[in-house]
């Protein structure tokens, strides 16, 4: 069973009725390849960034379209104007720096408004002209474009319209004509609340970046292979200050991973993403320079896109009296060898790096290490540093 497919009607090469409408029957090929097309477009957020989302738009409608190639043009901020999975960067590039002054194609989008376009639509009896213009003669027949459609909208807040452009390396193919044309009408409005979403989010994104710029408290956003995605002033000042950086970034490497081993525990599903949010892990470190709280959360796609995020914040504790060698020594009965090496221990230094330090073994270390937790009454050496400070 077949369904009519109403299209627009539009000057052919031949004369057409104004009242005459265009059928098309529709495949059960075309059926999934409609329900893919919209499944992706009005899902912008379920992908991991701009790109992730603009190359499976354009793979999925190139498929509806039996286009051979695809290209994104998408002007919002933080991420490339021009993206595609089909050509390579130095021929994006060209026609960013160049071609797109004289793409006559272009000028005519802007002149008509069309939104939904194909050659004919463009240019009609003036077809020959086109070929002869710079942009086929130069670039799009020397990359093999030798037939276009496509869809262009207004974006706004953004200097130039979002475009999607699809591409066949046969001049005149039936897909290209009123039949995909007619395909591209029936997904514009899901591709305009694709992009529109897709350019809120990235505004919403741009805004929090300022307002995290604007905190005197450290922030680092990571993704879940640990990789710094965004830091702010004060998280690179505290740790351009510190003397004993490696420390402090272990401890920080810590936290990060440690949630980064639930995120993987809960999976990926919605629910999943949900539980792993509630979250939390600190952390307090001491170096020689000061001591630290290390806090580790969980960021949803509510703020930042469809994979967790991990935010990372670094407070610099107030500056506390380090008691002297001789009170300690008095108070908690520890040797000179106790006392260098409690306070390796406030300085966050492992115990590998007590034993190369000391000259002593890593047995030595760690009984040394055991008979200080002893001495101070604590448990852990994250509680060194604070018992060896007056309170």
């Amino acid at each position: 069973m077949t369904h009519g497919l109403r299209g627009f009607t539009t000057p052919e090469p031949r004369k057409r009725r104004k009242d005459e409408a265009v059928q098309f029957p529709l495949t059960p090929r075309d059926h999934d390849a409609l329900h893919a097309a919209f499944a992706v477009l009005l899902t912008p957020l379920d992908f991991v960034d701009a790109e992730a989302w603009r190359g499976e738009v354009g793979k999925v409608l190139a498929q509806l379209l039996r286009a051979d190639r695809s290209a994104f043009q998408l002007d919002i901020p933080g991420v490339p104007i021009l993206y595609s999975e089909d050509y390579p960067q130095a021929t994006l590039v060209s026609y960013a720096e160049h071609y797109h002054a004289v793409d006559v194609g272009r000028i005519r989008r802007e002149e008509l408004g069309l939104e939904v376009w194909n050659r004919w639509r463009l240019h009609g009896a003036k077809l020959r002209q086109f070929w002869e213009s710079e942009i086929h003669r130069d670039f799009l027949a020397r990359n093999y474009i030798f037939d276009s459609m496509g869809l262009t909208i207004n974006v706004g807040g953004s200097r130039n319209p979002t475009t999607i452009f699809f591409h066949s390396d046969k001049p005149g193919t039936p897909e290209f004509g009123e039949r995909g044309v007619s395909l591209l009408s029936l997904v514009l409005p899901a591709f305009k609340a694709g992009v529109r979403d897709l350019a809120r989010y990235s505004h919403q994104r741009q805004s929090l970046a300022a307002h995290l710029d604007s905190l005197s408290e450290g922030i680092r956003i990571c993704d879940l292979k640990g990789d710094t995605v965004h830091q702010n002033p004060a998280f690179s000042a505290a740790i351009a200050l510190e003397r004993e950086p490696q420390n402090l970034e272990r401890a920080i490497f810590d936290v990060v991973h440690a949630l980064v081993g639930i995120a993987n525990e809960q999976g990926t599903g919605t629910s999943h993403v949900a539980a792993a949010a509630g979250h939390r892990l600190t952390r307090q470190v001491s170096t020689s320079t000061a001591a630290y709280q290390v806090g580790g959360t969980f960021l949803g796609r509510e703020l930042l896109g469809a994979e967790l995020r991990i935010a990372v914040t670094l407070i610099r504790l107030a500056a506390q009296t380090t008691l002297s060698d001789a009170t300690l020594q008095e108070k908690y009965s520890l040797t000179v060898r106790e006392l260098e090496i409690a306070r390796r221990l406030a300085y966050g230094q492992s115990t590998k790096e007590v034993a190369q330090a000391c000259g002593i073994s890593l047995h030595t270390a760690r009984r040394h290490t055991e008979k200080i937790f002893q001495k101070l009454g604590v448990r852990n050496r994250s509680q060194v540093g604070p018992r060896l400070r007056a309170g």
